[in-house]
């Protein structure tokens, strides 16, 4: 036979191999036929793309006919041990390279899993394969080594079954039995299971919810670079695909910081201090200084640090990842050479650690009789060998702390002199911290880390830092993982001010948030904040939800309140267009509740703010119900009204209809009526802003036909005195007992007399007009002047109320008696005094007085 490797024949490298490794000698001694096939097979052309084609035809060869699971298991076993010597024996001759090789052992391993699978599911009599198998660390990353643990994790589908969730357990474990076990042939392979969700205190074969939740919120930073080589080898191939979307997003994180390098020195130091005593560093080539975990952490920390914004890099193998790194330009080509040339090295003198008994080692030996042979096996005379092997870890470490320097991070804290209450503050701030199950990991301390100066700044600019702080502290702990909180809000210091200005601003959407914390990360994720919706966007939405009608619908309507205020307090929308998001949302509601109830000839009329399409936070909605199906109608409001856990739609308020009382559904014959001969005037006035709202359209088309037509019948007569006198027992009576400066809706030059003198126009030109933002633009073509001391008092109050109502999402027509508050609010709108908010608050309302007054007089000079 020619040459073979750096032998002259095949018999003299067969020779030498068996001098060298024990473990290879004492197995040909025990199968004298292998020296036959291994004769055979190595001179065959096949012998380097031998796979699972051919092991699976061996493997059926060696368990013969009418085998049972043992048998067949122990001929596999038999089968990687032949199987291990070719492959050894083609290593040791030098005709295949280190990676060559484990590459090979990697693939045998694989072929060796998945087959004690099927024997497991074929004795089990299980049809279908009811979990994955997932390889990690070495075999993950298709480097085995001769005498490698291999790394594995079960998973399981999320799947109520209880006979699934006791079968898995099952299998895995006879699984593992089946690999680990000997026999008397030898063991396949010795499992390692640690690297599973909680480890050896987790379940034995995760769900993949289990998973999703547990890197979620406990994950480290050790099970980032860990799941780098993650990879499907057997059972479910669906459910290893659902993994390998999971593992892209744990380990390729868009928020990590450059600690992820201070971390892993950390690591390192660890590993240094408490598994390698001093006799120890030297002689291992894994864990010593510039061995081979220096490189593999090298690689796979800037793996995780670029990997989201350079997936080219998301490779698993070591060397793979290092020449990836190379070709986007994050490590020099120089140094990538020396890597892989020095990984190499030492891959293939762990190999001849290994091969001589097929022992788990990576110490290299003391006696220099023990090294020659060494370094004589790798083609090295001593001299050389020691020599390369000191030049390439030197340049291993001298790299690696060029990398990894463990600083010490400096002490950030929130000062205490933001809060009015220190005390309660620093048991927040401390309840941030508190070492649960999920803060007492390493992750959650970094995180928290990097976010307090964000915290710290977001809180400075809070109106009420306590309250906020309250509020975040609430929010985190229902969030659940918050190690994965705090560190997306710290990556993203947009998202946490959000979050403070929402906590800050409301009480009523921060409970929204309690309830459903994941409605933040949806609508901030979002494209929605930066766009209007209108009812039909919202019709859309609603017909989307799933399960009962009218609880998918408050939890829509939940999120869609949630982004309009945040829409609100980010200033993407002003006050009219927030007022036209939350019409068009109550109007969908109404739509749907229509929709899904059977409603026949119904249709509603919007009265008061919801006529004029400018509801407010908590606004009622003002209708009228016209149509013949009074139980339709009873049923629609029951369905927006009922308060269930979460919620209600809307509120109702069918105080204007017919005598402010009886059935809710009346005929438009019957309003008609109504209105030409019973109604006093001011029920005619509040039809100046009726407008079809939602239901059946004729019977819609018809009301507003017949209010057009009495409402300008009745115009033409409007009586201005008893309109003003109105105006005038309102301001009078209502909130009496209250100062007029607090009476911003009521009081004079308030709210009211916008509206009334806005409505007075409307009546006097015989214009009718639902919106009084359209009324205002009619007035400034005649009068522009008053238009514009309205309009501006008007945006201006109604800003006032909005972020009154806001905090609890109710009806507030007067500020707070509390003058403090007053300083809040102000703050709120934007003026860094109360003495700047108080002089514009009286003025704007002097300026709706005399305005108002002024108007009165130029109506009562139109002709009629």
């Amino acid at each position: 036979m020619e040459k073979f490797g750096r032998f002259a024949t095949f018999e003299a490298a067969l020779a030498a191999f068996q001098k060298f490794s024990l473990v290879s000698r004492g197995r040909l001694v025990a199968h004298p036929d292998w020296v036959d096939w291994l004769t055979a097979v190595v001179a065959s052309p096949e012998c380097a793309t031998r796979g699972p084609g051919r092991w699976s035809m061996d493997w059926r060869e060696l368990w013969g006919v009418h085998a049972d699971g043992e048998k067949k298991l122990n001929a596999l076993r038999l089968l990687k041990q032949r199987e291990q010597i070719r492959i050894g024996l083609l290593d040791f001759a030098g005709l295949w390279s280190w990676e060559k090789t484990t590459g090979a052992l990697s693939r045998l391993a694989d072929f060796c899993v998945g087959q004690v699978l099927q024997v497991v599911c074929e004795e089990s009599r299980v049809n279908q394969t009811p979990l994955a198998i997932l390889a990690l660390g070495k075999l993950g990353g298709g480097e085995l080594n001769y005498s490698s643990d291999i790394d594995i994790v079960f998973l399981a589908a999320d799947d109520e079954n209880p006979f699934a969730g006791s079968l898995r357990p099952m299998i895995a474990r006879q699984v593992v039995a089946g690999l680990a076990d000997s026999k008397g042939v030898g063991s396949l392979y010795r499992v390692d299971l640690r690297l599973r969700p909680d480890g050896n205190a987790g379940a034995l074969v995760p769900s993949f919810s289990e998973c999703e939740r547990y890197y979620a919120s406990s994950g480290e930073t050790w099970e980032r670079m860990a799941l780098i080589k993650a990879r499907f080898v057997a059972g479910d191939a669906g459910l290893g695909y659902e993994f390998e979307v999971l593992r892209h997003q744990f380990c390729f994180p868009r928020h990590l910081s450059e600690e992820v390098f201070e971390e892993i020195a950390a690591m390192k130091s660890r590993i240094d201090e408490e598994i390698l005593s001093a006799d120890r560093k030297e002689r291992d080539v894994k864990l010593g200084p510039g061995g081979i975990r220096e490189i593999e952490f090298l690689a796979q920390a800037l793996q995780l640090f670029y990997g989201a914004r350079q997936p080219v890099i998301q490779v698993r193998s070591t060397c793979g990842a290092l020449r990836a790194l190379s070709t986007v330009g994050l490590l020099p080509q120089d140094q990538v050479d020396a890597l892989i040339d020095a990984y190499g090295f030492l891959r293939n003198l762990e190999h001849r650690l290994q091969m001589v008994e097929e022992l788990q080692t990576h110490l290299l030996p003391t006696e220099a009789a023990a090294r020659s042979r060494i370094a004589e096996s790798l083609g090295f005379s001593t001299s050389e060998f020691e020599s390369k092997l000191r030049s390439h870890r030197s340049y291993v470490h001298e790299l690696f702390q060029q990398y990894f320097t463990k600083k010490e991070s400096p002490s950030v804290s929130i000062p205490l002199e933001l809060f009015a209450s220190p005390e309660e503050a620093v048991r927040n701030l401390e309840a941030l911290q508190q070492r649960d199950s999920l803060l007492s990991a390493p992750r959650a301390t970094r995180a928290y880390r990097r976010l307090t100066p964000f915290l710290g700044k977001a809180l400075h600019l809070a109106v009420e830092p306590d309250v906020v702080l309250r509020r975040f502290v609430s929010f985190v702990a229902r969030y659940g993982a918050r190690s994965y909180l705090f560190e997306t809000l710290a990556a993203n210091p947009k998202a946490l001010e959000l979050l403070v200005r929402l906590f800050d601003a409301s009480s009523f959407f921060s409970e929204i948030l309690f309830a459903q914390p994941e409605l933040f990360e949806e609508i901030t994720q979002s494209r929605s904040l930066g766009c209007r919706k209108g009812k039909e966007e919202y019709l859309e939405g609603l017909g989307c939800v799933r399960g009962e009608a009218a609880v998918g619908a408050r939890l829509y309507r939940r999120g869609e309140l949630l982004r309009i205020l945040l829409r609100d307090i980010l200033g993407l929308a002003d006050l009219l267009e927030i007022q036209r998001e939350y019409t068009a949302l109550a109007e969908a509601c109404l739509e749907f509740a229509c929709q899904t109830i059977p409603s026949g000839d119904l249709a509603y009329i919007g009265l008061g703010r919801f006529g004029g399409g400018e509801l407010a936070y908590g606004s009622d909605l003002d209708c009228l119900c016209v149509g013949s199906q009074e139980q339709s109608a009873l049923a629609i409001h029951r369905f927006l009204g009922e308060p269930l856990p979460a919620g209600i739609l809307f509120p109702m308020d069918y105080r204007l209809r017919p005598h402010g009382e009886g059935p809710l559904a009346l005929p438009v014959e019957v309003y008609e009526v109504y209105y030409r001969d019973k109604a006093q005037f001011w029920e005619i006035q509040a039809l100046t802003r009726a407008r079809f709202v939602a239901g059946e359209g004729k019977t819609g088309e018809r009301f507003i036909a017949m209010v057009d037509r009495l409402w300008r019948e009745r115009s033409r007569a409007c009586p201005l005195d008893e309109i003003i006198s109105m105006r005038e027992r309102i301001e009078q009576e209502r909130h009496a007992a209250l100062a007029p400066f607090q009476r911003f809706k009521t009081g004079a030059g308030g709210i009211l007399d916008i509206e009334f003198g806005l409505t007075l126009w409307s009546m006097r030109t015989g214009k009718r007009e639902p919106n009084f933002w359209n009324v205002l633009a009619d007035l400034r073509t005649r009068e522009p002047d008053l238009a514009g001391v309205l309009e501006d008092g008007y945006r201006f109050l109604r800003r006032v109320e909005a972020v009154l109502r806001r905090e609890r999402n109710q009806q507030q027509e007067v500020l707070p008696e509390d003058p403090t508050a007053w300083k809040k609010l102000g703050q709120r709108l934007g003026f860094p005094t109360v003495e700047e908010f108080i002089g514009a608050y009286e003025g704007k309302r002097k300026g709706i007085r005399a305005a108002y007054r002024e108007l009165c007089e130029r109506v009562r000079r139109l002709p009629r």
